[in-house]
């Protein structure tokens, strides 16, 4: 059994998303997609001994350890890859064409992301049919 199942990620990740409303003006469209920094922002602040256990910054960044949002995009992607419609999370990317910036407030006011070059992947429930 890995630390993912020990830690029963699938089913808190499905509650965090679960709890994550969409827009006013965007019901129609099903649940609400969020970034991998505001998916683990939110993760650690409804099970904070996750991070803990894990013993990861929430963000690596910069430091040369992966931090919880290396590690949730990492193994969100290799589940959705290998486990496709019949995993209850999807995601999809945010081009960063012509993105000058954008900024995710983490706890405490800090910025997570900054101004990005690259795709940004966006996760969310698999919408049920």
């Amino acid at each position: 059994m890995t630390l993912w199942d020990k830690l029963q990620m699938d089913d808190k990740l499905i509650k965090v998303l679960k709890e994550i409303p969409p827009g006013p003006e965007a019901t129609d469209f099903g649940p609400a997609y969020v970034t991998i920094h505001q998916l683990a922002v939110e993760l650690d602040q409804r099970f904070p001994e996750v991070r803990k256990q894990l013993d990861v910054p929430l963000g690596g960044g910069a430091s040369r350890h992966a931090g919880l949002v290396e590690l949730l995009g990492k193994e969100l992607v290799d589940k959705i890859k290998r486990y496709g419609d019949v995993y209850p999370i999807e995601a999809a990317q945010l081009s960063a064409v012509r993105f000058r910036e954008l900024r995710l407030r983490g706890p405490g006011g800090r910025d997570l992301v900054g101004a990005s070059k690259t795709d940004l992947p966006l996760i969310r429930l698999r919408p049920k049919d």
